[in-house]
């Protein structure tokens, strides 16, 4: 065995080795980083459709006289998604349905109607001072029926800061309100609290008495737009009359999620090893070296789904079994591309050379437009079809990477071993003639 051979057989071994080790991470994850593996519960979030649960459809009733608008549903499901996230249900999703109604998906709830009651119920915003007696800022001092609006806004000398605007009664109550406040500095609690029913939202000093109609909220360190925006909705949320009322309401049971997750992944499975065998047969190394690729690619994917805690769904299943397809589909015109150098008299190396040249383009083209419809998919869609985009936009990513990347090195690394024989890339010596 000559040096270079060694050396090739050396690194092949050392790519099989990070692989493995990319598996055994996604897999058992990784204790001291965190990490938990993609088969640990609580690692990965299972969507609606797969541990059962509640789906719970709201319609919006607008006071008498007046209208539903867009940035009241807006607030409604910022609310919603507060409320949700102080009942400590993360993996519960809300999206809006039409121009008046709003849906939440609570997977695992066993209890709808309990549901329909605590998260159904109007939105109350209130402002609190320090209460000596609780030593806690529990002390309602005024609502948000005095409020009439909140807008984030940018200004180069406040930077990113909460416009609230009152009613004429509200503004003298606010302004008797702040006089008290700022009174508090010695002791330092002047503060005045801001709450979402019991949750609170945002907790802002005052320094001085604040006698207009108009006020604005900043934040120690500075306001992220995001986070400006999601505050002024959640304020505009407690001025708001709409009431919410039952549209339906439907339990999904987890022997149906059970038996999809259990069938998808032996799907998945089968797939994988129909694939692994196809390419093998037909394109003979180059194949075997696609194999091994495309198990880095289910290494790597679990390890990204992993470390996102992604909420999976079924159609997010659906969407990891496309893409594994996928995964080998830029392959498939690599080698095609590689056959047609080897026939025209080209070394095993330089048809790997002009083959993944040559075939650039198309895969490129093709993978961007996939991915432009999975992020089409993420940004009208929702719920589950959300689910099946991000999955389908993570394989396209992912398989990318592979075939151009890690496909190519174990090619190379193919032929650093010797193995350069025509025969042994699917094309026989009389078709190469």
């Amino acid at each position: 065995m000559n040096y270079s051979r060694a050396v090739g057989i050396a690194r092949f071994v050392l790519v099989i080795l990070v692989i493995a080790l990319v598996m055994a991470l996604a897999v058992f994850g990784f204790k001291p980083w965190g990490l938990g593996g993609v088969f640990e519960e609580g690692t990965i979030t299972l969507g609606l459709d797969l541990q059962g649960g509640s789906v719970i459809t709201y319609r919006a009733v607008p006071a008498e006289g007046e209208s539903i608008s867009s940035s009241g549903m807006a607030s409604i499901s910022n609310v919603m998604r507060t409320r949700l996230d102080a009942a400590g249900l993360l993996e519960a999703t809300t999206y809006l349905v039409g121009d008046d109604m709003i849906a939440i998906e609570i997977p695992g709830d066993s209890d709808p109607t309990s549901s329909v009651e605590k998260f159904g119920a109007t939105g109350v915003l209130t402002f609190r001072m320090w209460d000596d007696e609780s030593e806690g800022y529990d002390k309602v001092v005024l609502n948000g029926d005095y409020v009439t609006s909140a807008f984030a806004k940018t200004s180069s000398e406040t930077g990113i800061f909460v416009e609230l605007n009152f009613t004429a009664d509200g503004a003298r109550k606010f302004a008797d309100i702040t006089e008290q406040v700022a009174a508090l500095s010695a002791s330092g609690h002047n503060y005045l609290a801001i709450y979402m029913d019991d949750n609170s939202i945002s907790v802002p000093r005052v320094t001085e008495k604040i006698d207009s109609e108009t006020c604005i909220i900043t934040h120690e360190g500075g306001f992220e737009s995001s986070e400006a925006n999601y505050l002024a909705n959640v304020i505009n949320a407690g001025s708001l009359k709409y009431n919410l009322e039952v549209a339906s309401t439907r339990s999904v049971g987890p022997t149906l999620g059970e038996k999809s997750l259990s069938t998808s992944l032996r799907a998945g499975a089968i797939g994988i090893l129909l694939v692994i065998v196809f390419m093998i047969c037909v394109y003979r190394i180059p194949g075997l070296m696609a194999s091994i690729a495309l198990v880095a690619y289910t290494a790597i994917f679990m390890l990204v789904l992993a470390l996102l805690h992604t909420n999976l769904t079924l159609p997010g299943i659906a969407g990891i079994v496309l893409s594994i397809g996928m995964a080998v589909d830029a392959n498939c015109i690599i080698f095609e591309r590689m056959k047609e150098e080897i026939r025209s008299g080209k070394s095993a190396k330089a048809a790997i050379k002009e083959g993944f040249s040559k075939a650039f383009s198309a895969i490129l083209d093709s993978n961007v437009t996939t991915f432009i419809a999975a992020a089409v998919l993420y940004l009208l869609g929702s719920g589950t079809i959300r689910g099946f985009a991000v999955t389908l936009g993570l394989g396209v990513v992912i398989s990318f990477f592979t075939a151009l990347v890690i496909t190519r090195v174990l090619l190379y690394l193919g032929c650093a071993m010797g193995l350069t024989n025509i025969k042994l890339y699917g094309v026989s010596e009389r078709s190469a003639e």
